[in-house]
């Protein structure tokens, strides 16, 4: 039966490595912007513009973004896209006094790979102490001084059950973390205390 439908498969295969039949200059929003984004995690291959794909993932920042070059797709950030996490406040309002993590350099390992982001703790004279605002968005903390890496629950949640119905340790479940965000080794976005954060909670 595969056999039969191989040329199908692979003709689709192909077909999700470029555009597809999404040939679309312009975004359904209707913007006079190009529409050369996509989401790999997000559910369908439509190209939109960078308004749409900074504005539907405010609820989804650790997602994998592409970007249309003219030839191929290359991955990019939403960070360089311009999106910013803001902590203490609902999401799309921004806070009045926000302060970037420290060099605005922040790291979320999630189960998907690590995501450098932009990140913005509230500054308001009501805001909660950095550690409450990052656990408060489900994100866990590598340290509570000046924490600049952060696990999401969700990717805590991944490796406990991992470790317990198949024995997957700390590091090899921190290195097929890494290998999703870049199977190459060439570009690796560091987390620095994420692997003794998994030692030491689980």
């Amino acid at each position: 039966m595969w056999q039969s439908d191989a040329e199908l498969f692979l003709e689709e295969l192909i077909r999700l490595e470029g555009r597809g039949s999404h040939t679309q200059d312009t975004c359904f929003c209707g913007s006079d912007e190009p529409s050369l984004y996509r989401c790999k995690d997000c559910h369908g291959v439509e190209l939109v513009c960078r308004q749409c794909v900074l504005y539907t993932h405010q609820w989804q920042p650790c997602h994998r973004i592409e970007h249309w070059n003219g030839s191929f797709f290359q991955k990019i950030s939403l960070k360089s896209l311009g999106l910013r996490i803001q902590l203490g406040h609902r999401i799309g309002l921004r806070c009045n006094k926000p302060t970037p993590a420290s060099n605005d350099d922040f790291v979320i390992v999630d189960v998907n790979g690590v995501h450098a982001v932009g990140l913005d703790f509230c500054g308001c004279q009501t805001a909660q102490v950095h550690v409450t605002q990052l656990l408060q968005v489900h994100l866990f903390p590598a340290t509570t001084v000046k924490p600049k890496t952060t696990a999401t629950f969700r990717a805590l949640e991944h490796f406990q059950i991992l470790s317990f119905k198949s024995k997957v340790s700390a590091f090899e479940f921190y290195q097929t973390v890494v290998r999703l965000t870049d199977n190459t080794g060439i570009h690796i976005t560091k987390a620095c205390f994420f692997y003794s954060c998994l030692l030491d909670n689980y």
